[in-house]
């Protein structure tokens, strides 16, 4: 009764809002009929907050900012809300930013931060071990918590209709920790042994042990490292200390991205975080909030108190003692080894610590811009400078990051071990050449098309956005320097870049940091005898760069920008759109097969041009030829090299991705929706006009061996593609890998691949997925109808070799010096019909969730997962789990019971709810992206099955009946295949 009552109270406040706001809130819920009209930027609303009814007094509201589609609150308590309304698409995410992280820690306890972030989600006062992952679960949701260096963040991403079922879990995981003394052993055990071990993300590992070399008296020093006499003796008190003095409400941010009206969201938060009181401890008094400037805000006034404010309480916590770290003069240098197999050379640089001042901000933008000049894209500085020259085929990146105290640029470059001198050598060259020159206007527009590019790729999920919001909130306490990055990137000019690189690109200020295998040739350097080396490399780096030197760069060609598609923004927070329509055929006669998915809710596209086969129909002798081509296609045609394909895409703000799936291949054109006419007649050129150059493919070539690599050093995918290789042995393709061999791979000449391209590409008509901002037929008509050529006769089905599968699986391992093992445990799922796909998926689902993951909790798996992968000529239901290396067993046999009890067991009833939820809500939140979206329309096709279903996959799933489970189960893991389960494991020491 109270809920309904209390249900009652907030929508009779949503409809009185409306009476104030209405011409704002009618903007932003995106589902009108009509074109939008031009609206004026809104002012801040003058609507009173009004505490929903019962609000405890520590949830009263005392303060709200209207700024179109993004409002802030202040709770008496303390507490800050921030809640974005994005109706696109009827999901939620909703962050909770803590200011606390490894910096707030002293050394004698460093790592408890992450250790109470953990202890948080093993159990409250009434959800105990596993409860909280199974709620999550059962809202349809996935929980995910992280802690860095000053923050840590809880995000729930569920369906919009879970809001009362979210800010429930996430209130009472935060307020009332069980903080159970076993489990606090068992989590600080487990945490110890994730800390001695690298990442499977070489680059974030690389870049926190950079730091370890870049300070020497800063907290930053210590990096994301633990005591391990701390943790191997910590007890609940300490824990319970450090959460009452940090988890306070003056010390939380809750951010809220989705489909909900702020006031109905709000007034959950009030019910659920109103009880957090906060703790308020001796401290001087805090120094006034500084007012962001008016350029930043794009111009909106500044926020208005529309109640009385509360008086300024100092945070509970102390500040982070990051200790003062003195002006660097000249060059650190570091090294590390770990079981990997390439070398990843980080090259930093200290930048002064970012702030809401309009000269920090502008520093902010300028630096942003010069990342993108140098590390993204394929046309990039350092993509187009360092495989034409020192032979590094993998990756090379370039990004500013804010760290408390402090900001770094940070350049990262991969590959072999024993080209590293040559790679450092090249880079330094070209920073210094890059100091000296004033870029042209081509080479500044394509640096900044791509950064609004990534800008817009960051609002693509909803999760995403909130953690960005929730961050810059917590550290500068206004999130309005976030939106406006694109539009201070703009004011952004040549004199500016040269003027920033020469200030901080210098030999005194670089941190050099390489994080090498353990095999590879001893490093015996000091910082001082690498200085002497990187002065040989490049003798300018010691010298003072006088204006006589400063020339114009290389004149790079400039492309028009198309028109913008009469979006309307309302302040800088919202696109107003219609609502996204149903997806379309707009097949052509003797042509491309096409459909469409208007959603101009982001002024982006994605075209996704597929081909059917590709693996599957390579074999052992040839594996890793598709991949080889799809690259190899993407540098150069009959009339464009590589470096102009490059300049072209990424000027429009557009990324093609080269895509190589089990049942088909081609490419996705991800690009700034103005520009989509131009770009799709690039993709059409690369797709059509191939010329598969010797030098090119040479390039290619060491890629794939270096990705080759790379892929090995992840454990659970390598653990998957061994397991693949055990279930489909004999040369079945999906048994081969995806990159091939390097047998393979170096056998494939350029004859090879104009014959595959002949066979594969022009032997079928595409089918193409337009999903995003864009006018229905439009392009398919001008553009598709006659882009493809097809002279003689087509394939009309994919004949591929599929050797019997006679010999039973066989386990396939491989053996690294690491502590945990990685194992994937699977069958074959053949001849599944649409109802089994779904209630695999089901089942998948429920079972990740499962009490499995308390019985294997015993034996700490760093991860547990049930996956169901449909292929087109059959498929694999398996678990992919981590463990200790000595609970390996324990572990198989562990989840080979669960296989089991599948098969004799039906589900309860709320096993069978949670994994509808999560399966429902998954999808949905799987699909959020463009590119994700045209892929699984592509898979529906493809299985015979209309894309729409896609759209219906809620309905479809609420038709699952739970005694389906066991009947799929049963025809899995006990069907007549005549075959045991698959293996392949990581196998640690």
């Amino acid at each position: 009764m109270r809920r309904q009552l209390i249900a009652l109270i907030i929508i009779i406040q949503l409809f009185i809002g409306q009476l104030f706001i209405a011409p704002v809130s009618f903007a932003q819920s995106g589902r009108g009929t009509q074109a939008p009209k031009p609206v004026q930027p809104p002012k801040p609303s003058t609507v009173i907050p009004t505490s929903v009814l019962n609000a405890p007094d520590g949830g009263k509201l005392m303060r709200q900012d209207v700024d179109g589609a993004t409002t802030r609150y202040l709770m008496k308590n303390g507490l800050t809300v921030l809640i974005r309304e994005r109706h696109a698409v009827p999901l939620l995410a909703m962050n909770v930013t803590v200011k606390v992280g490894a910096l707030s820690e002293p050394d004698e306890q460093a790592g408890i931060a992450q250790l109470v972030q953990r202890l948080l989600l093993k159990g409250t006062a009434t959800r105990v071990l596993g409860v909280i992952e199974r709620e999550a679960a059962s809202l349809g949701g996935t929980l995910k918590a992280e802690t860095t260096y000053d923050q840590t963040a809880f995000t729930l991403m569920a369906p919009a209709e879970s809001l009362t079922g979210m800010a429930t879990l996430l209130s009472d995981v935060l307020m009332n920790p069980l903080f159970d003394a076993n489990e606090i052993k068992n989590t600080a055990s487990k945490l110890l042994a994730d800390s001695q071990r690298p990442s499977d993300s070489a680059s974030a590992y690389a870049l926190d042990r950079m730091l370890t070399a870049a300070f020497t008296t800063h907290r930053l020093k210590r990096g994301m490292s633990v005591n391990e006499t701390f943790l191997n003796n910590v007890t609940r008190e300490q824990v319970m200390a450090f959460w009452r003095a940090h988890y306070q409400p003056q010390n939380i941010v809750i951010t809220l991205v989705g489909d909900v009206f702020a006031l109905k969201a709000v007034g959950e938060l009030q019910l659920t975080f109103g009880n957090m009181n906060k703790v308020v401890l001796p401290a001087s008094p805090p120094t006034p909030e500084s007012k962001t400037p008016a350029s930043v805000t794009g111009g909106r006034k500044p926020a208005v108190a529309v109640a009385p404010t509360p008086t300024p309480v100092p945070p509970a916590n102390p500040p982070v003692n990051t200790l003062e770290e003195a002006p660097q003069d000249k060059l650190r240098y570091g090294n590390t080894r770990a079981d990997i197999s390439q070398t990843l050379v980080t090259l930093a640089y200290r930048v002064p610590m970012l702030t809401r001042t309009v000269a920090s901000l502008k520093e902010q933008a300028v630096l942003e811009v010069m990342a993108a000049v140098l590390g993204l894209g394929r046309g990039s500085r350092l993509a187009q400078m360092l495989p034409e020259r020192s032979g590094l085929a993998t990756e090379s990146a370039a990004q500013v990051l804010a760290l408390p105290g402090t900001t770094m640029f940070t350049l990262q470059l991969r590959g072999e071990p024993g080209r590293i001198d040559r790679i450092e050598a090249d880079a330094l060259r070209e920073l210094e050449k890059f100091k000296r020159e004033l870029l042209s206007d081509g080479e500044m527009a394509r640096a900044k098309a791509m950064l609004e590019k990534r800008y817009f790729d960051n609002l693509t999920r909803m999760e995403d956005e909130a953690v960005s919001i929730g961050r810059y909130y917590a550290r500068l306490g206004d999130y309005a320097p976030l939106d406006s990055l694109v539009e201070r990137a703009r004011a952004v000019t040549a004199q500016d870049l040269q003027q920033a690189a020469a200030k901080y690109l210098t030999l005194a200020n670089v941190t050099v940091h390489e994080y090498e295998p353990v095999n590879a040739q001893a490093r015996t350097f000091t910082a001082e005898k690498f200085a002497e080396l990187a002065i040989t490399f490049a003798p300018s780096l010691g010298q003072t760069i006088n204006a006589s030197e400063i020339k114009s760069a290389v004149t790079l060609r400039t492309f028009k920008q198309g028109e913008d598609r009469g979006s309307v923004t309302e302040g800088r927070n919202i696109l107003v759109a219609e609502a996204p329509l149903p997806i379309k055929d707009f097949s052509v006669l003797r042509g491309a097969r096409a459909f469409v998915r208007e959603d101009r809710s982001l002024p982006k596209l994605t075209i996704g041009v597929f081909f059917m086969g590709g693996r599957l129909v390579e074999e052992p002798a040839n594996g890793g030829i598709t991949e080889l081509m799809v690259r190899s296609m993407l540098r150069s045609t009959a009339a464009r090299k590589g470096d102009l394909i490059a300049l072209e895409l990424e000027s429009y703000g557009g990324d093609i991705q080269a895509v190589n799936e089990p049942d088909y291949f081609g490419f996705t054109l991800d690009v700034l929706s103005r520009n989509a006419e131009a770009a799709v007649k690039l993709l059409l050129d690369i797709a059509e006009n191939p010329f598969f150059d010797k030098p090119e493919l040479a390039r290619e070539r060491e890629a794939v061996l270096a990705e080759q690599l790379k892929q090995r050093d992840n454990a659970p995918s390598r653990a998957v593609e061994l397991m693949w290789a055990s279930l489909y042995p004999g040369g079945h393709p999906y048994g081969l890998p995806r990159l091939g061999t390097p047998e393979s791979v170096k056998a494939v000449t350029v004859e090879k691949l104009e014959a595959w391209y002949a066979q594969s590409i022009k032997r079928q008509f595409p089918l193409v997925m337009l999903v995003g901002d864009t006018d229905g037929s439009a392009l398919v008509s001008r553009i598709f109808g006659d882009g493809f050529k097809r002279p003689g006769e087509l394939d009309k089905i994919i004949k591929a070799n599929l050797p019997a599968l006679t010999q039973p699986p066989q386990e396939q391992a491989e053996t690294r010096a690491r502590p945990l093992t990685t194992q994937a445990i699977g069958y074959r799922a053949p001849n599944l019909d649409t109802n089994e796909t779904l209630v695999l998926g089901m089942l998948s689902a429920m079972t990740s969730s499962g009490k499995i993951n308390d019985d294997l909790h015993a034996q700490q798996p760093a991860a547990l997962q049930f996956i169901a992968d449909n292929r087109l000529a059959s498929g694999a239901f398996y678990a992919l789990a981590t463990t200790n290396a000595a609970d390996e067993t324990k572990a198989r046999e562990s989840l080979l019971a669960e296989f089991t009890r599948l098969t004799t067991t039906l589900p309860t009833d709320e096993e069978f709810t949670r994994g509808r939820n999560l399966s429902i809500g998954s999808y949905a939140i799987a699909l959020q992206t463009q590119q994700a979206r045209a892929h699984e329309y592509t898979r529906l096709v493809i299985a015979g099955r209309k894309p729409s279903e896609a759209e219906n996959q809620p309905d479809l799933l609420r038709n699952v009946k739970r005694s389906d489970f066991k009947r799929v189960a049963e025809k899995i893991i006990k069907g007549d295949q005549g075959v045991s389960v698959g293996r392949g494991a990581v196998r640690g020491q």
